[in-house]
């Protein structure tokens, strides 16, 4: 499958011209967003790139207004060659919650290993609102060097979680939304 081109608060707020709080604050009580449209990534939403290009109203009329600049800025930096407009659309997406939850570990583990570019963690695929995200293939085309650069061999690979995740019933950590925080964690 093609990289998509996702959004999370702080990339809306970007091609839209907005502050991301408005985002949360605004649109989505007000019904221009639904997280019912966006995959919920270590309990932060994700919505797909062609979706949140829709929400922009024609030109020239008042209220929302696309930077096309901005938006093919952020799919040049993302290296997205799709806009998807549904999240069933979308491939399986691995944020820290859901990298832990694949091989066994803490998620503060995971988030060491990231920092500290032992190579045990595949390099992200995406920064979205300030976090890491991993496309699901990356992260198991990356399993074995993972499981080899584990020490005492504690990162496993679990097979159950990653069909999970795969299939698109994965209800393991970070798979429900979380209020909490500014980060797609």
């Amino acid at each position: 499958m093609a990289k998509p081109l996702l959004c999370g608060r702080q990339e809306i707020g970007r091609v839209y011209g907005i502050k991301p709080e408005v985002v949360s604050n605004t649109w989505i009580h007000r019904g221009v967003l639904s997280y019912e449209d966006a995959v919920i990534v270590s309990g932060k939403p994700v919505w797909p790139g062609g979706f949140v290009e829709s929400l922009a109203l024609p030109p020239g009329s008042r209220g929302r207004q696309l930077d096309a600049e901005e938006l093919a800025a952020l799919e040049a930096e993302q290296g997205a060659r799709v806009r998807p407009r549904k999240k069933g659309e979308l491939p399986a997406l691995v944020g820290a919650q859901e990298y832990a939850e694949l091989f066994g570990v803490t998620q503060v583990a995971v988030g060491q290993a990231a920092k500290a570019g032992s190579g045990r963690v595949a390099e992200p695929d995406y920064a979205l609102s300030g976090s890491k995200v991993w496309l699901l293939e990356s992260v198991l085309a990356h399993a074995p060097t993972t499981m080899e650069k584990s020490r005492k061999k504690i990162w496993v690979l679990r097979e159950d979680v990653a069909e999970a995740l795969e299939q698109g019933r994965y209800d393991g950590p970070g798979s429900f939304f979380s209020q909490r925080g500014n980060k797609v964690q």
